[in-house]
């Protein structure tokens, strides 16, 4: 199996670096097109994969193709790849609210993948939701759950969930970063210098993810766990159960969610 990426941007090395070192497809079988001379030979020398000239080109000697562009980017290499493009190619888009009707239109004949990454995909721990088209198989499901399960989870969804999926992990960790950040800031307030409160709260939110992962609570047991009554915790969470801070996330998920749908139409 030969594995393409058209766009060899931070999103496709990440997943080429999780691909590679999986062993889930050797570096001489992975491939990329990029209209960036200077990123093309940066992933050839750090990951000893193979550069095409072109995305006519890959496309005419790849079995998987991922489509690792822009959303604003897709349409012309839809257009530009769409005649090489047969039955035999399994094509997975990770162009955000670009949705599979879009790309059949063009690509009729392929087995088609929509795919909604995250960064954290860089650091091999990234949260990848996937659909396909009808026509695409077992067979291609097990090749999708290979591929996307070499830098993270991997879960399949119903299209008309990805806006929401978009919204939740896909600028998820942004949002996470934000209130991060915030609590950073507060640590300094508080009195701590700034490497100090940087590095009690990010390892605390490290700490607590890995937590939640590995033990199968909800996050509202583990809040329950922490809290003791009349503590320091439940004053702080007295605070921060204001339902102005639940209405600013529901706001901020749905702007996201919004955008999503508005990239689709």
């Amino acid at each position: 199996m030969r594995v393409g990426f058209i766009g060899g941007g931070k999103m496709a090395e990440a997943m080429i670096r999780g691909i590679v070192s999986s062993g889930s497809v050797t570096a001489d079988d992975v491939l990329v097109s990029d209209i960036s001379e200077e990123r093309c030979t940066l992933l050839k020398d750090q990951y000893g994969i193979q550069v095409c000239s072109g995305n006519a080109e890959l496309v005419g000697v790849c079995d998987v193709v991922f489509l690792a562009v822009k959303p604003q980017g897709l349409a012309p290499v839809l257009e530009e790849i769409g005649a090489g493009v047969t039955e035999q190619h399994l094509v997975l888009s990770i162009a955000a609210g670009k949705r599979l009707d879009g790309m059949a239109a063009v690509l009729s004949s392929a087995r088609l993948v929509r795919v909604m990454p995250n960064l954290p995909a860089t650091v091999g721990e990234g949260m990848s939701a996937y659909c396909m088209t009808a026509g695409a198989t077992d067979s291609d499901r097990d090749v999708v759950q290979t591929l996307l399960g070499s830098f993270g989870k991997v879960v399949e969804l119903p299209e008309e969930q990805f806006d929401a999926v978009t919204a939740v992990s896909g600028s998820g960790p942004a949002f996470f970063a934000h209130f991060l950040a915030l609590v950073i800031e507060a640590g300094e307030t508080l009195g701590l210098a700034p490497s100090d409160a940087a590095l009690l709260a990010t390892q605390t939110m490290r700490g607590t993810a890995q937590l939640l992962s590995e033990q199968a609570s909800s996050p509202a047991e583990l809040v329950k766990a922490v809290c003791s009554k009349k503590g320091t915790t439940e004053a702080g969470m007295a605070q921060l159960s204001s339902p102005v801070l639940a209405d600013i996330v529901q706001a901020a998920l749905q702007a996201a969610a919004d955008r999503s749908r508005e990239l689709s139409a």
